[in-house]
């Protein structure tokens, strides 16, 4: 719930700048047809931008550039959502849970209306006469909402007379809702509310293109009309009850906006100017929500050696988890560190294991044999357990840090599971969390050390699949090479 959340904020901030630009520059402007589309594509870049990544790599060695700096700044709580998911195993109901079935709740509800309207629409299609008209079904009714479109139909209160000349012009504005598929629209907009309801802006989006879908059919109505008997016939009519959010009602409120564009006159050199402005808008919100300056480092030095102490977990007498099979997570994880250092063979690479057999270490011990080889890493190896059920539901390999941010080795452990995640992903035969994870209980044995120190879970004990696959030749020399990589 957490990173939707977080996507949900920045998809809020994205449209909010985009509504913005409408408001000030194209809002009353007589270029509908533009406006139109600019809104529907505010909605389709505030959903996709926020999805988009793209890294801009530069030397760590050079100087950053302003461009640089303030692409770092924009994107800093990116790195933080994307490197830290607070992860825990127990089984109570968290408020951020709670949170999330009132959100689904909330989105049931927004579906099931739609649905409802939909069903209605159809129903009064269904059980009242109809006639084609241009290829548009008309369909007379008693219904207090009428007039209205939805798609291809046309529904007209039977009190209208269609051959008098307010009903011509009428229909005219209902047929322009038609052809230019305006229903299409609100169906759009109305499916984006059900999941995103929670964004103020898109109510306001929702609000402005049905506005604008009336200024395009009033336009249409008059083309070859009296605009002033047209006005009068809007000011003069009764408003009836709207049942139907994705309908196009022909008295639809406000009128005092649908009354001042019909007679507004668009200056040209100032539309083109208003419509240009949005170029460089565009380019700021898409380098603030997609573009990420990453740092890469050429200083590594070539000779050096890099002393890796690699931990089995559990062992001897503490058998740690139990798989499906009755196999003892201890015997999983020794396997696993064995075949890493087999298949080693980088003449700067010195791997060091706690243990090479079925001995009993405690936390403390571990910490002091790293420290007494001079490790630069040190790595714990663990096969996860769900809850402590066996049932195949999570499976894959995940990386945990330090669960404390205040810790000296913090920012280094944090890298380094990155860089772990990074080497698995498309290459092991499990899902892999994209995503280092911090417990919200500590793991002692990382936090003691000073280097930094990361612990992998290469599965589930309670997923047979990841059992098979971690006791096979195959699983085992993969996750060998990925951690050697």
């Amino acid at each position: 719930m957490l990173p939707f959340a977080y996507y949900l904020l920045k998809v809020i901030i994205c449209s909010a700048v985009l509504f913005g630009y409408y408001w000030c520059f194209l809002r009353n402007k007589a270029f509908n047809i533009y406006n139109r589309f600019y809104l529907l594509a505010t909605i389709v870049l505030s959903l996709a931008m926020p999805l988009l990544k793209f890294n801009i790599w530069h030397n760590s060695n050079t100087a950053k550039t302003s461009v640089v700096h303030l692409l770092q700044i924009v994107n800093n709580s990116d790195d933080y959502m994307d490197e830290i998911i607070i992860h825990s195993h127990y089984n109570n109901i968290s408020k951020e849970q709670m949170a999330g079935w009132l959100f689904m709740v909330i989105c049931f509800i927004l579906a099931g209306l739609l649905l409802r309207s939909i069903i209605k629409i159809y129903a009064l299609k269904k059980n009242n006469p109809r006639q084609q008209y241009e290829n548009i079904s008309l369909i007379i009714t008693e219904d207090k909402s009428a007039p209205f479109s939805f798609l291809k139909n046309i529904f007209w209160n039977n009190a209208i007379d269609i051959s008098s000349s307010n009903g011509r012009r009428i229909l005219k504005h209902e047929i322009a809702h038609v052809h230019e598929k305006h229903s299409h629209d609100k169906l759009f907009i109305n499916i984006v509310l059900i999941i995103f309801w929670c964004n103020p802006i898109f109510w306001l989006l929702r609000k402005e293109i049905n506005l604008i879908h009336e200024f395009l059919a009033d336009k249409k109505a008059v083309e070859d009309g009296d605009t002033a008997a047209f006005a009068a016939m809007i000011l003069q009519t009764t408003y009836p009850n709207h049942r139907f959010e994705i309908t196009n009602n022909f008295f639809y409120s406000p009128i005092k906006r649908r009354l001042a564009m019909l007679t507004k006159n668009n200056k040209t050199q100032v539309s083109y100017i208003s419509r240009l402005l949005v170029l460089p808008l565009a380019v700021i919100v898409f380098a603030a929500f997609t573009l990420k300056a990453k740092t890469y480092i050429t200083s590594l030095p070539k000779d050096k050696t890099i002393t890796v102490v690699i931990d089995a977990g559990h062992g001897g007498t503490d058998n740690g988890g139990v798989g499906v099979d009755g196999s003892f997570e201890k015997d999983i994880n020794l396997a696993l560190i064995k075949r890493i250092k087999e298949l080693n063979h980088d003449e700067n690479l010195k791997i060091i294991l706690t243990r090479e057999t079925d001995i009993y270490q405690d936390p403390k011990a571990k910490a002091n044999f790293a420290k007494e080889n001079n490790a630069d890493l040190f790595i714990s190896v663990h096969v996860d357990l769900q809850g402590g059920q066996k049932t195949e539901t999570k499976s894959g390999l995940h990386v945990l840090f330090v669960s404390k941010n205040n810790y000296g080795n913090n920012i280094e452990s944090k890298l380094l599971a990155s860089v772990i995640v990074n080497s698995f992903e498309n290459k092991y035969g499990l899902p892999v969390t994209k995503t280092p994870q911090q417990r919200e209980k500590g793991i002692w044995v990382l936090q003691a050390n000073t280097f930094p120190s990361v612990l992998i879970e290469a599965g589930f004990l309670s997923n047979k699949k990841d059992v098979d696959y971690l006791k096979s030749e195959e699983g085992q020399n993969q996750f060998a090479r990925n951690v050697l990589d």
